[in-house]
């Protein structure tokens, strides 16, 4: 091996060096930061209301509900099936705000990932992490609140003093 070919190789090495330097310096900002949004996350709610304003849902960032109350007027001023329908709506109201939180707060980081170089990039035939990365925010929940019956069943409930016992 020639001086050229000893200098050309240790030039490529130096390159090849300070890319995988630059890499890992990537690498550990983004595990710093990644550490700093999940204790943000870890300690941040939502609240969502049902549209009748009788229930109120708060979950965690994961679409968890953490606490439901009901307004003291939730039980004279609906049925039970109709409450039901409320708390379902306020449940899945909270997972999508969790769900925009979550991804509000890891859009950074998604950012700067799209920068640095995936694995099969660097070595062919790798799995990719940004695949892997891209089935950590699944779509919410979507599912529609089920319509409310047509039959008149407010009057038969308030009818039979549900609250009094029946009687």
């Amino acid at each position: 091996m020639g001086n050229e070919d000893r200098a050309a190789t240790q030039a490529a090495s130096e390159i090849l060096r300070e890319s995988v330097d630059e890499l890992m310096a990537t690498f550990e900002r983004q595990r710093a930061e990644m550490a700093e949004v999940q204790q943000r996350l870890a300690a941040t709610t939502v609240t969502a209301w049902s549209a009748d304003n009788l229930v109120r849902v708060d979950a965690n960032t994961a679409g968890v509900p953490v606490d439901v109350q009901l307004t003291p007027e939730a039980f004279k001023r609906s049925t039970p099936d109709k409450l039901g329908r409320s708390i379902l709506e306020a449940v899945q109201s909270a997972a999508r705000q969790a769900t925009e939180v979550s991804q509000q707060a890891w859009a950074p980081l998604t950012a700067l990932a799209d920068d640095v170089p995936d694995l099969p990039d660097i070595a062919p035939g790798m799995p990719s992490i940004k695949s892997v990365v891209d089935t950590l925010f699944p779509d919410p929940v979507t599912d529609p609140v089920p319509a409310e019956p047509t039959n008149d069943e407010d009057e038969d409930f308030r009818n039979r003093g549900y609250l009094d016992g029946g009687k």
